[in-house]
């Protein structure tokens, strides 16, 4: 009987190595790294191509998000000065030969719910001969007239002043892998 339970047991620790074991050209194959482009680019490294003049890198690492973090932050800081400079300066728009003038307010976006800038009428001013002079249909129309103006000439220093920003954020764009500045 103990020749039997020998055996017994030698025959089911062959069987169960060789089981669960795999060939050597196997395990060798699972043994293999394998590294997404998050791991080997954390804290800035990069790949070293020296025939890849960016370096062979394909994604930006882990330093080069956090600066573009700090640009972005700094962008957002230099827009919300922009649009404070914006909101105080005297926008007019005109008509009927300089007769009607009205001072448009620039009102920044409130983010996230109105994305879009707003232009307010803030003052009118009417020539008291041309008012006397004119009709209702004709001050109507000279009235829209201004205002549109003014809607204008807000829109042109808004786009003016976003100049800088726009370059800044091509700078960002620019930064990150893949994407055209």
């Amino acid at each position: 009987m103990t020749k039997l339970n020998a055996i017994a047991t030698i025959i089911i620790a062959a069987t169960s190595t060789s089981g669960f074991t795999l060939p050597q050209q196997q395990q060798y194959a699972l043994r293999t790294p394998s590294f997404s482009s998050t791991e080997l680019k954390l804290f800035g490294s990069k790949n070293k191509d020296p025939s890849n003049p960016t370096g062979g890198a394909n994604q930006p690492g882990m330093m080069d998000q956090l600066a573009m973090f700090k640009k972005a932050q700094e962008i957002a800081q230099k827009k919300n000065a922009l649009d404070k400079e914006l909101s105080n300066e005297k926008i007019v728009g005109t008509a009927a030969d300089g007769k009607i003038q009205i001072t448009v307010k620039y009102i920044p976006p409130q983010l996230p719910a109105n994305p879009t800038p707003g232009y307010e009428a803030a003052n009118v001013e009417i020539d008291e001969g041309y008012l006397e002079s004119v009709s209702a249909e004709d001050l109507s129309k000279a009235l829209v007239e201004a205002i549109r103006d003014g809607e204008n000439c807000a829109m042109e220093k808004v786009a003016e002043k976003y100049k800088s920003l726009e370059e800044d954020m091509k700078g960002i764009l620019g930064g990150m892998g893949g994407m055209a500045p």
